[in-house]
């Protein structure tokens, strides 16, 4: 995913969406054959759309350069692109793939955060607050963050993490693959500068995706600073670790095993929350998170190996019985039925037995 991406690959994204490819070596296109084209000549895809599902093709069969392609779409052109991934069941299978590993890989380091969390909440020597004011900060998942001064400018994270009191997220968490370097750094000074530095922390894994013999997984982190000069206060953005290298993308084996990603206590809320909390000063920089690059490393390679395990339907599942038949339910149960519902029932039910009395009644005579 990359962080330039305002909106990802969702059914559910705002007006336009950015697609980011990141295609691997292929020198001359005219000397290797052609991997099957969509449909062009459709009049159902516009040709934004076209150009995309083009790249997602010959992006699946290695048949792209080494240059990076970013598409904007319109929000007709992207539902063009997913009704197009609906009916090609093979490209969104592959497209599937990709967003999977991401997933998971952001929960992985999600968890992994709440682990080192609750680790040092439980070295805490009573009557610390800090494991009361730690136990409610939460994962904001994908949520959109709308910006400060402008709440219809909204980018949406991989992952965040927020205390309750505090508007917007402290710690911000991106997974790219193989993103040029300007829009990883551009996606982090916009966090940071969209929130007027209430965003403190933005973390990046940049995860290479088809691996050569040069690329290595790395990660890189920002954090929000307030400097003065001559023509007042200002905000900027400090780059505190520029894209250090934690794992091989082509062995799979960890680089720099002994450093780790560090996370203070005042990335994770605002100066004045802390304070409100009864935290003194001389705790607010205290070291709450500390994730080795192993620990990296290993989520990365678990991770792609999970779903290459799922690709190739390997795994334990229950034994397929012999003669077993699969009996499924003749019908849906009923709803409950509401009041109004129950009342219009009632009402149809007497002018149904009126009707049969007078019937009745007619027989009769």
């Amino acid at each position: 995913m990359s962080m330039s991406d305002n909106h990802k690959l969702c059914p559910l994204s705002p007006c336009y969406a950015t697609t980011i490819l990141n295609p691997q070596p292929f020198p001359n296109t005219s000397s290797l054959p052609s991997p099957p084209l969509s449909e062009k000549t459709s009049p159902e895809l516009s040709i934004p759309a076209t150009k995309v599902v083009d790249a997602f093709q010959h992006h699946e069969h290695g048949c792209l350069d080494q240059s990076q392609l970013e598409f904007k779409l319109e929000r007709q052109e992207y539902r063009e692109v997913l009704d197009y991934l609906e009916r090609n069941y093979s490209l969104k299978g592959w497209v599937d793939c990709k967003l999977r590993t991401h997933e998971l890989l952001t929960v992985r380091i999600v968890d992994e955060i709440k682990r080192s969390i609750h680790q040092f909440s439980t070295q805490c020597v009573l009557p610390s607050a800090l494991p009361t004011f730690l136990s409610v900060i939460e994962n904001m998942s994908s949520s959109d963050i709308p910006a400060l001064d402008d709440p219809d400018h909204k980018r949406c994270p991989d992952a965040a993490f927020c205390h309750p009191d505090d508007q917007f997220p402290g710690i911000v968490i991106e997974i790219s693959y193989s993103q040029r370097v300007r829009n990883v750094e551009k996606g982090a000074d916009e966090y940071i500068m969209m929130s007027n530095g209430n965003i403190m922390m933005v973390i990046c894994l940049d995860v290479e995706y088809r691996p050569n013999n040069q690329q290595v997984d790395t990660l890189s982190v920002w954090r929000a600073k307030r400097g003065r000069d001559q023509e007042g206060p200002f905000l900027y953005t400090e780059c505190i670790l520029d894209r250090e290298p934690f794992r091989d993308a082509t062995t799979k084996i960890p680089i720099n095993p002994n450093r780790a990603l560090t996370i203070p206590l005042n990335a994770f809320a605002a100066t004045a929350t802390l304070l409100a909390h009864s935290i003194p000063l001389t705790d607010h920089a205290t070291t709450i998170v500390a994730i080795p690059f192993l620990a990296l490393a290993n989520h990365v390679t678990a991770a792609q190996e999970w779903d290459i395990r799922r690709r190739n339907l390997a795994g334990t599942m229950a034994p397929t019985i012999v003669g077993e038949r699969k009996r499924r339910r003749s019908s849906t149960p009923p709803e409950t039925m509401t009041r109004e519902d129950e009342r219009a029932w009632k009402q149809k039910e007497r002018l149904s037995e009126k009707k049969a009395e007078e019937e009745d009644e007619s027989w009769e005579e």
